[in-house]
């Protein structure tokens, strides 16, 4: 996605304009695509794998908008989605080493005796899907308006997969790590110490970013400016 904005972009400005179109709609495909797929999958890694999917499609779609907001939004959600991707997989292989599989529909009840992966991985969910306070829901946001300053009907679009990425993320949280817990896993401990400091770090980031963004955002925009300026875009 970098890649796209300094060198189909900064080095290609003309031809962006002229498929921006194209890359907006492959964009919201992805995100769409990505979010219904997420919802089938029954693996940890695989659920988490095709909401990357949908991620980098608002991305796309950010970075087509040619808007100076859309452009904003779509640098910050490759930060987010960097920082909440290395938490889920974080978590993930904790919890592989313990149970030596990644299908959710054995599991349950792990809140009890894992209180802490529940909360990491919980706080994981709800940064993707977009919950104000944590590092998901300002480039989205970001990235939706600049989509409704251009592509009204992407705009709607990329909105309504927020419901999409809530179904597959609360479900996943629900099954999981609520209901009554099966005595097969009885055994499970919490996060050793490291996987612990890990977690507890990637955590406060997302939280960080949530909160008070400006800093990065005024880091981004000042890279961003130039490259709309250079294509004409929307500021």
């Amino acid at each position: 996605a970098y890649g796209c904005i300094r060198v189909g972009v900064w080095l290609l400005p003309e031809g962006a304009m002229v498929w921006s179109p194209v890359f907006v709609t492959l964009g919201t495909i992805g995100a769409v695509y990505g979010g219904v797929m997420a919802i089938a999958q029954r693996d940890f890694k695989f659920v988490i794998a095709h909401s990357s999917v949908s991620h980098m499609g608002y991305v796309i779609v950010g970075i087509s908008t040619m808007s100076l907001v859309g452009l904003n939004g779509a640098v910050l959600q490759m930060v987010s989605h960097g920082l909440m991707t290395a938490l889920f997989f974080a978590m993930i292989g904790a919890m592989y080493d313990q149970a030596h599989t990644r299908e959710v529909g054995i599991f349950g009840g792990l809140a009890r005796n894992m209180p802490w992966y529940t909360g990491f991985f919980a706080i994981a969910c709800l940064a993707s899907l977009g919950l104000p306070g944590l590092s998901g829901f300002i480039p989205e946001l970001l990235i939706f308006l600049g989509a409704f300053q251009t592509y009204p009907v992407v705009g709607i679009l990329c909105v309504a997969t927020v419901a999409l990425a809530a179904t597959y993320m609360l479900r996943l949280v629900s099954r999981a790590f609520f209901g009554p817990l099966s005595p097969r896993w009885a055994s499970l401990h919490d996060l050793l110490p490291n996987e612990w400091f890990v977690g507890a770090f990637l955590v406060l980031t997302l939280i960080i970013v949530g909160v008070y963004p400006t800093p990065f955002l005024d880091m981004i925009n000042a890279s961003a400016a130039p490259v709309i300026e250079r294509v004409g875009g929307v500021r």
